[in-house]
């Protein structure tokens, strides 16, 4: 028989999922904060199924995400004061009273800080909702932030929604990508900031060539570099790898060969950890120039790059790193190299399932079409198996 839970998500036809990104918005507009994703997960079906009650603090964010009554969704009117234990609800902040003060701003930049140092080992799976839920308190600081604050709220608006573009791309939703990168470039704009407005064109052409339009994505990639000669290295840098990119999706091998050599020039001679794209450096260009020559045909470079690619990829850039492996595995196939495939894909495949990351997985299986004719060797059904899997989850 099922519980009134129960019933409640089967008469909005709501999957699981679909309740627990309710419970995470209610939980943002409430000003209580959440366990991680996993164990949410574990609560509500724990919940539903009757084997705990709600606490307080889940009852609320219940009736907040259903609309209904705590009578409606059978919970008792007795609960305990919380089941979220040892995380602390916060009192809900009126949202038009919220000022933007230098503490406010200090606190969202530390905050961004550490999702950035976050983000290439733990990967988008677990970072999405925890930068959306600072969206809404950044919105209200740029609205209400006047005189010299101002600049620095909407700096932190076009960084957040930058990040949270990049972070739907790596998840493989284009569209909330290029909605938040948009959002980021409407920010950048009120900056008159070239170096941010550049760098922000530039992950508006990545997110459209991984999408296939690659005509637009040369256009979005020469907007980036239209003052080229006043913008940082790095930025200029990583500008020129979407150029790249988007000439060897074109077909257009000397042009992005001469993109690719001046980046790799730019990012050996700008420091990596400062700047707009710490993470630029050369064994970056150098992976990124392998995913042009595997678009261009030629898997020998590929497998020479990504070789040596790989015994300087830093240790925290972990999601990138599958990437690497899964572009290798790809450029190994190309080459018969059955074995040295199906070594690189496991180890991708094993980044992609701890990041999230749908670029990792979407590079995998375009791999499988290179394997079919060895698809009835035990490791490479097993590999098979296992994307298979990974793609229907």
């Amino acid at each position: 028989m099922k519980t009134k839970l129960q019933a409640a998500r089967a008469a909005r036809g709501w999957s699981q999922a679909d309740l627990m990104d309710a419970l995470e918005d209610a939980a943002v507009r409430l000003g209580i904060q959440l366990p991680s994703r996993s164990s949410l997960k574990a609560q509500v079906s724990m919940f539903e199924n009757g084997r705990r009650p709600p606490g307080s603090d889940y009852q609320t964010l219940f009736c907040e995400a259903y609309q209904a009554t705590r009578v409606e969704l059978g919970l008792s009117l007795d609960a305990a004061p919380s089941q979220l234990d040892t995380l602390p609800s916060l009192p809900a902040p009126r949202a038009a009273s919220m000022q933007a003060s230098p503490e406010v701003i200090g606190y969202l930049k530390a905050v961004f800080m550490e999702h950035v140092q976050a983000e290439p080992v733990v990967g988008p799976r677990f970072l999405v909702p925890a930068v959306q839920s600072q969206m809404p308190l950044i919105e209200q600081v740029c609205k209400g932030a006047r005189g010299p604050l101002r600049d620095e709220a909407v700096r932190v608006g076009a960084r957040y929604s930058e990040l949270l573009g990049w972070l739907h791309q790596d998840s493989g939703d284009s569209q909330s990508a290029m909605l938040w990168t948009n959002r980021a470039l409407d920010y950048a704009s009120e900056l008159e900031d070239p170096a941010l407005s550049a760098y922000v064109f530039q992950r508006r052409s990545n997110i459209a060539a991984e999408a296939g339009q690659a005509g637009y994505a040369v256009g979005l990639a020469n907007a980036a570099l239209r003052q080229a000669r006043g913008l940082p290295q790095d930025v200029r840098a990583v500008a020129l790898r979407a150029r790249a990119y988007a000439d060897a999706l074109l077909g257009q091998s000397d042009e992005s060969t001469r993109a690719l050599d001046e980046a790799r020039v730019l990012a050996d001679q700008g420091p990596v950890g400062e700047g707009l794209a710490p993470y630029c450096s050369v064994a970056y260009i150098d992976m990124e120039a392998a995913a042009c020559a595997l678009h261009l045909g030629q898997p020998e470079q590929a497998v020479a790059t990504l070789e040596a690619s790989l015994t300087e990829w830093p240790a925290e850039q972990q999601r990138d790193r599958g990437l690497c492996l899964a572009r290798l595995a790809t450029a190994y196939a190309q080459l018969e190299d059955v074995e040295g495939a199906y070594n690189a894909a496991s180890q991708a495949a094993a980044i992609a399932e701890a990041t999230g990351s749908a670029r990792i997985l979407g590079e995998l299986l375009r791999l499988q079409p290179f394997l079919a004719p060895w698809r009835k060797l035990v490791e490479i059904a097993e590999l098979n198996r296992l994307l298979g899997s990974m793609k229907g989850s």
